[in-house]
């Protein structure tokens, strides 16, 4: 039987990932924090917002120069938000250069998308070596962290290929806390791992069989974790049940957990100001007819062959000269890491060769770039393109694909590598093609722009009831569910509060309860202070803190018998210090 999460007395669950809520987009010379548009955000936002969640994150520290360095370091300032519990975890910044850009993109990323040489995973030198011992160290910092809080904890979702080792870490710290690590990338058959050093792959394996569940994108990628277990580990494997027995008698469940977007939020973007502007700004640069794509600039997503590919279908159908045009929109990524930097440089040469050879024929650059993070200005181009090109060298999901089907008005084709993880669902909605065959994608690319209307629609459609059936939220809740928990459902609107001027109120309060305000009492404090925008704040010994956030209110430490003083600033102060302060003496009647 499960239990729903609206219910606070086990404690706290932790959400831990390398990343915190907020992207950084290059705007005005300068890197700017926004609120992440990726798919870790979408899908756990709705748990992330509920006042007995926590979301662990790292952040690197201000390196010592920043003259010396050019990387983007991303500080415990810029990952706050005032409506999420978030916990910055800072790293010393060589620490986090290692752990982030050498181990984690540089190798494991690499790895396990099959990226092997150049632009990729080439070898392990002394350097890399030691950026293992500070992977290493960044997720025993994490652990550390999290303990320090001493927060009670209900269980643990751990994020990604970054926390390999974090699963057992926590185990030896809380041995009766459940766990699911869910890992949003391909996972690699055991021939792929074994590029890897024995005892890395094995600390990666270990780590993960710390937790209770692992989750993994498709049932590939489950067969493929626990051929790794039986084949690196020799562990006790049972692929019928999808489980891995330890030698301690402990049960591991690997189960996949396909990631999926939110309808209800693509909807709520599409009407938005954003994306009727992102409407007006493309249509300057369409033509008759679109192939779009839009990516990470990464050597995963194989951008290079695709234009390759779109350069030979120029050269094999001279009709569609000044017909067809290609709108790249790629989203600027890891430009701190050497790979990247050089993939950038490559395939902007391929663009600028292929614009070259048919701008005279075409009348206009055939291949037009938008190098930005700009979410609302790509689903304006979703809606109504002729193509979407995914030619990725491997996916774990691809949730473009997804987002596409949702707001395709067109309609339009999808031609996508079937090595991603969206292809196994999809598989007779699409046209297939394997990511390095250049010949084959430009047949594919053709075949699409001339494909009927009647059957482009039935296509998008199959793909876009896929999606509704299964959703950002169902993929959460089935997590959830595997560790004996329940998503509460999405809290009601409160009553407009009475519009008065605003104002200052403060009161001096003290805790009456036996316990103090503990876990449950403080997840019903913030989820009031919640319902109002005023600020509202806890004042004791000197010290401030927010009364939106519950580890503020539990690190504020209000035993019984404290004294502390609450103040509220804004239109409801006078309503809101009277809610809270009825909440406060409520905590007391209930010891009676």
């Amino acid at each position: 039987m499960t239990s729903s999460l609206s219910a606070q007395d086990d404690g706290t669950i932790v959400i831990i990932a390398n990343r915190g809520p907020h992207d950084f987009v290059w705007e005005d010379g300068r890197w700017i924090a926004k609120t992440a548009a990726g798919g870790l955000m979408t899908m756990i936002e709705p748990l992330a917002r509920q006042p007995d969640v926590a979301w662990f994150c790292c952040v690197s520290e201000p390196p010592g120069s920043e003259a010396e360095r050019d990387a983007l370091y991303t500080t415990a300032k810029d990952q706050t938000a005032p409506d999420l519990n978030v916990v910055p975890v800072p790293l010393p910044a060589d620490v986090y250069q290692d752990y982030y850009g050498e181990i984690s993109n540089e190798v494991l990323w690499m790895l396990q998308h099959n990226l092997v040489g150049q632009f990729g995973y080439s070898s392990l030198d002394e350097r890399r070596h030691r950026a293992w011992d500070n992977y290493l160290h960044a997720n025993e910092r994490m652990a550390d962290a999290v303990l320090a809080t001493e927060i009670p904890v209900r269980a643990f979702l751990i994020q990604d290929y970054h926390l390999y080792p974090l699963a057992e870490m926590l185990r030896q710290r809380y041995p009766e806390t459940a766990s699911l690590h869910f890992i949003h990338i391909p996972f690699p058959d055991p021939s792929v791992l074994k590029l890897l050093p024995k005892a890395w792959r094995e600390v990666m394996l270990r780590g993960l069989l710390g937790a209770d569940v692992v989750g993994l994108q498709t049932r590939a990628d489950v067969r493929s974790f626990l051929s790794c277990c039986a084949e690196v580990l020799g562990a006790e494997v049972d692929f019928s049940q999808r489980t891995v027995r330890l030698a301690n008698g402990r049960v591991v469940r690997a189960r996949a957990f396909p990631a999926s977007s939110d309808p209800a939020a693509i909807r709520a973007l599409q009407d938005s100001p954003e994306v009727q502007a992102g409407r007006d700004r493309i249509a300057a640069v369409t033509a008759e007819m679109n192939v779009i794509r839009v990516d990470r600039l990464d050597p995963s997503k194989n951008q290079i062959l695709g234009f390759t590919a779109f350069g030979r279908l120029l050269e094999a159908h001279p009709e569609l000269h000044g017909r067809v045009r290609f709108l790249a929109f790629l989203v600027p990524s890891r430009t701190d890491l050497t790979v990247y930097r050089q993939y950038h440089d490559a395939v902007y040469a391929e663009i600028a060769a292929i614009n070259e050879r048919f701008r005279g024929t075409c009348g206009f650059d055939p291949i037009e770039v938008l190098y930005t993070n700009d979410r609302a200005q790509a689903v304006a181009a979703m809606e109504l393109c002729d193509v979407l090109l995914v030619n990725s060298r491997q996916d774990g999901m691809n949730l473009v694909v997804k987002e596409w089907a949702l707001v395709s008005r067109k309609p339009g084709v999808l031609v996508l590598s079937e090595s991603t993880g969206v292809a196994d669902d999809i598989p007779d909605s699409a046209l297939l093609v394997c990511p390095l065959d250049v010949e084959g994608t430009a047949s594919a690319l053709a075949e699409a722009l001339a494909m009927g209307g009647e059957q482009r629609g039935a296509w998008v459609e199959q793909i876009r009831n896929g999606v509704h059936k299964w959703t950002a939220r169902d993929w959460l809740e089935a997590q959830l569910k595997e560790l004996g928990l329940a998503l509460a459902a999405p809290p009601a609107k409160p009553e407009p509060a009475p519009i008065a001027e605003p104002g200052v109120v403060e009161r001096e309060l003290t805790v009456r309860n036996r316990e103090g305000i503990h876990a449950r009492p403080a997840a019903a404090f913030v989820r009031c202070a919640r319902e109002f925008d005023d600020e509202i704040e806890l004042l004791k010994d000197g010290e401030r803190y927010s009364a939106k956030s519950i580890l503020a209110v539990l690190t504020a430490n209000l035993s019984c018998g404290s004294t502390f003083r609450l103040r509220v600033e804004g239109p409801n102060a006078d309503l809101v210090a009277q809610r809270l302060s009825e909440i406060v003496a409520s905590f007391a009647d209930e010891d009676r």
